[in-house]
């Protein structure tokens, strides 16, 4: 097949350039591995299926975070404040916990009614189903004259091939280093410089403790916590105004002992959750567990060392030399201001679809 412009990953990134692509009238293809789309962004419900509860990114600011509230808006997609009135628990050891009356200043962050995933959905169903192929896992990228040759495989074809004038990359760039192949070789400072590069939650993990009522509330509790003992550091109400009533969490354990305590740590989130907001909440309706180090589509084995505050990303170039112009990056790690937010998904992909389509 061949395409104009060819998009790795399906992500935010991906579907918003796809958005833009489409509304301009290019021709243009996305190429996804998974067998959904999304990417990081994963709204789960009780039973594991399509729900509310955000196992990925989650939060927006509108205050300084212009895309995002804007898109929401042209979506027809609804947008709420953070809970966060009650007081805010603090777990300074495993049989000391704090309660602070003034809770958790507000930042300001917004969440989307229905989940992160909504937002998916939605730029998804602006682009037809033709341009966007799942189970498609890009391989390598060829040089040709006249631009790139994608290869992919699927679970029936190992060899699909996409002629492609340019090419916009979505993926983390560490991930798009290490798991694909480049025909003529990246440069090594190149190589070396987009491995070295983090990608955002790919050591994160997140767990959520859903319940029949945000019981918590009754107690003049906000569900924020925040911890030294562990193994949640930092914890939020997830609820929403459909019914949800959900806690949400940060895992502050290293990835792999995350690994190696396989049950025992969904044990521990609840005694932990119990310590902190009382004995209603030994009894949830069901727990969700997202570990993202454990997703080969997001993480490498680069990403075992969990991310402790937000990088700072910056500007990620696309390569120089014989790759230079045909293929340009475009996933949130590559945004000149917001790397690592949502905002910089849709910022890069700004960037990125104007660069590849000027003349």
């Amino acid at each position: 097949m061949h395409h104009d412009i060819a998009i790795i990953g399906a992500g935010l990134s991906g579907l918003y350039a796809a958005r833009l692509l489409q509304q301009a009238g290019a021709d243009y293809v996305v190429l996804e591995a998974a067998p959904r789309t999304g990417g990081r962004i994963l709204s789960l419900g009780a039973d594991g299926g399509r729900g509310g509860c955000d196992m990925g990114p989650s939060w927006f600011w509108p205050a300084y975070q212009p895309r995002m509230p804007a898109l929401v808006r042209e979506l027809g997609l609804r947008a709420f404040p953070q809970e966060n009135a009650g007081a805010l628990m603090w777990e300074e050891s495993a049989t000391e916990c704090i309660r602070y009356e003034g809770g958790a200043p507000g930042d300001g962050s917004m969440r989307i009614h229905g989940g992160t995933a909504m937002l998916i959905e939605a730029l998804a169903a602006e682009v037809p189903d033709e341009r966007v192929l799942t189970g498609h896992r890009v391989t390598a990228l060829r040089r040709t004259p006249n631009g790139v040759t994608v290869e992919a495989s699927t679970e029936t074809d190992p060899g699909v091939a996409c002629d492609a004038r340019v090419v916009i990359c979505t993926l983390p760039p560490r991930l798009l280093a290490q798991s694909v192949v480049f025909d003529p070789p990246l440069p090594e400072d190149v190589r070396s410089s987009w491995t070295a590069v983090p990608t955002w939650m790919a050591g994160n993990a997140k767990f959520v403790a859903i319940y029949e009522r945000a019981f918590w509330r009754d107690a003049g509790l906000s569900g924020e916590g925040r911890s030294r003992v562990g193994p949640l550091v930092e914890i939020h109400d997830a609820s929403d105004e459909h019914g949800l009533a959900a806690l949400t969490a940060f895992i502050g354990t290293p990835p792999q002992a995350r690994m190696d305590a396989g049950d025992a740590l969904q044990d521990a989130a609840i005694a932990q959750l119990v310590r902190l907001f009382g004995p209603a909440a030994q009894h949830p309706v069901a727990c969700l567990i997202k570990d993202w180090a454990t997703d080969p589509l997001v993480a490498t084995t680069d990403d075992m060392q969990p991310l402790y505050a937000h990088p700072q990303y910056g500007r990620q170039t696309s390569p120089p030399g014989e790759w230079a112009g045909c293929l340009i990056l475009g996933g949130t790690e590559s945004a000149p201001t917001y790397g690592g937010y949502m905002e910089g998904a849709l910022e890069a992909a700004e960037t990125a679809v104007a660069a590849a389509t000027c003349p």
